[in-house]
């Protein structure tokens, strides 16, 4: 009998527990929303194949719309080029190099397509072009070469995953910055149009 009512007030407790959750803006790290603004998108790759495979697979579980025209879409992430790079860090006593610095950049823009408004006849195209570097320290051990080199593309592989990661955050940021100015405009429309 005690166990029934306490599992009633456990389970009224955590659905409250859930709303506030919910209300108070919470979700989990790493899920991205692209405002209306945004989306759907549409992705240029290039010759970036495999950076664009894990940034669709990154949409797709973040359910943002993809779409393969260019037309259909009201933003556009173009992957310019990707390089991968390799420097020596630090050499043994007989001057082999033991440990090098990996890094992966990858060169990618945003274009967000702005709507017609009453002072803007046509529709404009916003072009934001940046540049992400992601690096990792790599050891060399010269007597597994065949796993150092495996471990490398590995290393490469992570770093592609992570840059694709970074690149939805700054989607993210982007839709977040075009809300607040969508939101921001649109007082100051009202104040103009009650001046009239």
């Amino acid at each position: 009998m005690q166990s029934k009512a306490f599992d009633k007030i456990l389970a009224i407790a955590l659905l409250f527990l859930m709303a506030q959750l919910v209300a108070c803006g919470f979700q989990l790290r790493g899920s991205i929303n692209l405002s209306s603004d945004m989306s759907p998108i549409y992705l240029e790759q290039n010759s970036v194949f495999d950076l664009a495979r894990e940034i669709k697979s990154l949409l797709i579980s973040n359910r943002i719309e993809l779409v393969e025209n260019v037309q259909q879409s009201k933003s556009q992430l173009v992957l310019l080029n990707e390089t991968k790079s390799q420097r020596v860090l630090s050499v043994d006593g007989s001057g082999r190099a033991r440990e090098y610095l990996l890094s992966y950049k990858v060169n990618f823009a945003i274009t967000v397509t702005q709507k017609k408004t009453a002072k803007n006849t046509a529709a404009q195209n916003l072009l934001d072009q940046d540049t992400l570097t992601v690096t990792r320290t790599w050891l060399f051990d010269p007597d597994a070469v065949l796993a150092v080199t495996n471990e490398a593309e590995l290393l490469y592989a992570d770093m592609r995953r992570e840059a694709a990661r970074l690149i939805l955050l700054k989607l993210n940021a982007r839709s977040k910055n075009s809300e607040s100015t969508n939101h921001n405009s649109v007082p100051a429309q009202a104040e103009s149009s009650n001046k009239k």
